[in-house]
């Protein structure tokens, strides 16, 4: 089953979030310096629009362990074709979900994670619609999406959890929206240029 999926993190050294919010480059996200703070997924139905509602899994409620162990349950080798994650980016999500379960004895194979799930990422597509440019072929620049969650992390330090969760809500919105247009006109590409074989 199709499974909008995404995850955030933070950073788990406060000096970080003081470089940030000087307006500083701060170390790009990594398992070692980073933490799962929210986990989510949506059922999606075959035309790519949502068949349950999104599901939120919130580090501040229990902790790290807990909504990674949740996920665990779905996410899981015997039972690959019950969840596919579908995202943008998604091996940022899946990697970083791999190396932070690893930090509680869940252990994904590598294998896994990169060859044997099933997942559909359209980073590749928004990078083809870029001019198969990397610069400027982020979510934001083909949806509704406002901003990239650069300010995720401070608003994790400073409690300000309803600004996540709007962040979360408008993101899903955005992308499934964005998701289920790719859905309906890329077939219509492939006819157009005669890629269809019988």
């Amino acid at each position: 089953m199709d499974m909008y999926f995404d995850i955030e993190v933070a950073y788990t050294d406060p000096k970080y979030l003081e470089l940030m919010k000087l307006g500083r480059k701060t170390p790009d996200p990594h398992p070692s310096n980073c933490k799962i703070i929210t986990i989510q997924y949506q059922l999606l139905k075959d035309d790519g629009t949502p068949k349950g509602p999104l599901r939120i899994f919130r580090e501040w409620d229990s902790s790290e362990e807990q909504i990674i162990r949740k996920i665990a349950t779905m996410i899981h080798p015997q039972r690959k074709w019950e969840f596919i994650p579908v995202g943008h980016n998604i091996y940022f999500d899946l990697g970083m979900l791999r190396e932070r379960a690893s930090l509680y004895g869940i252990n994904y194979p590598a294998w896994f994670i990169y060859n044997d799930l099933p997942s559909i990422d359209i980073k590749h597509i928004c990078v083809g619609m870029n001019a198969f440019k990397l610069k400027d072929s982020g979510l934001d620049k083909f949806s509704g999406k406002e901003t990239s969650g650069l300010n995720v992390p401070v608003w994790y330090q400073e409690k300000e959890y309803g600004k996540i969760i709007d962040y979360i809500e408008k993101e899903a919105k955005e992308f499934i929206e964005f998701y289920r247009k790719l859905k309906e006109t890329l077939p219509l590409f492939r006819q157009q240029h005669g890629f269809c074989k019988d």
